[in-house]
């Protein structure tokens, strides 16, 4: 392919923005420095010995090259980025994120694609061929190593190509304003409940108004009362959703809380514990409550998401 210099000229480029001009690095690779030396050596041999068909041939060797290298050009020239997917991720796992190239003709385009950390660019991943989904829309598949929770940035993304003829590399590498939510490394733990003093009544319970109004609705399960489909959700989405009303929450089974660690000074251990409880109330299908210092995050649509992303940031 080529190789890197010490400082890569990373460019900056929005969600939505095409690749332009500016963005696009060009060399030429040794098949293209081969084929200007031809051109060069048989308008020598035309001028030398006055040969028309030397002539000919250099003036056709040039034209095809420099055809061939506006090929080259266009096969990264005005597509669009676009990140269509973004798979859960924790700690210490690969992000997974599909991202999709928009552009004309992509059928014709070979792109390779990949996430490069300009710091370590001793181990390099191997680059993914573009996929066609049709002319106009084709995806790939791409993953980074994690190494810490919160709201991370995409690294730099390099895209590739030497087609249609191998007589130019034309390369970039982007910066993306994309950012992923990578949640803590869930710990196995045992742990002993601590004495909640706030939200309690009198019998270690935290009491809900409304015990007949509808918390959230969660997906149905077989073995749910068939009186516990929302049908007016069934009726719009065709999707069988599951009410669940709001209830008295026992404390010490039901709440998720910073204060159950009192000797754990680490937030990055804490939030780890805390996200181990979640999924195994997730897993379980438990109603929970995660407390935090500066929030609750009650029973709702999409609290696994929720939670899981306040632990995130802890």
């Amino acid at each position: 392919m080529f190789n890197f210099s010490s400082s890569l000229p990373i460019k900056e480029i929005a969600e939505g923005e095409a690749i332009a001009w500016k963005h696009i690095i060009i060399r030429p690779t040794g098949l293209g420095v081969g084929m200007f030396a031809v051109s060069a050596a048989a308008w020598i041999l035309a001028l030398n010995y006055s040969v028309n068909l030397a002539y000919g041939l250099s003036f056709w060797i040039l034209s095809f090259s420099i055809w061939a290298m506006l090929q080259a050009i266009l096969q990264l020239y005005g597509t669009t980025l676009l990140r269509t997917e973004t798979a859960e991720c924790f700690n210490g796992e690969n992000a997974n994120l599909t991202i999709t190239i928009k552009g004309n003709n992509l059928r014709r385009r070979r792109l390779y694609l990949r996430f490069i950390n300009p710091l370590d660019m001793e181990n390099l991943p191997a680059m993914q061929l573009l996929h066609t989904n049709d002319d106009k829309n084709s995806s790939v598949n791409l993953s980074f190593p994690t190494t810490r929770r919160g709201i991370v940035r995409v690294p730099v993304l390099q895209i590739y190509t030497h087609a249609p003829f191998s007589l130019l590399s034309v390369y970039t590498f982007l910066q993306t304003d994309w950012k992923v939510t990578v949640f803590p490394t869930p710990i196995n733990h045992k742990f002993v409940l601590s004495n909640h003093e706030k939200g309690n009544d009198e019998d270690g319970k935290i009491t809900k108004s409304g015990r007949d109004d509808v918390a959230f609705l969660s997906e149905y399960q077989i073995s749910e009362p068939i009186k516990q489909i929302a049908w007016k959700q069934y009726a719009k989405s065709n999707k069988l959703l599951s009410k669940q009303m709001e209830e008295e929450h026992s404390v010490s089974s039901n709440i998720i809380s910073y204060r159950d660690y009192p000797d754990v000074p680490s937030h990055d251990e804490l939030a780890s514990y805390m996200c181990f409880r979640v999924l195994s109330a997730e897993k379980d299908r438990r109603s929970y409550i995660l407390e935090l210092p500066y929030d609750y995050i009650l029973p709702q649509n999409g609290q696994r998401n929720k939670a899981l992303t306040a632990l995130s940031i802890f």
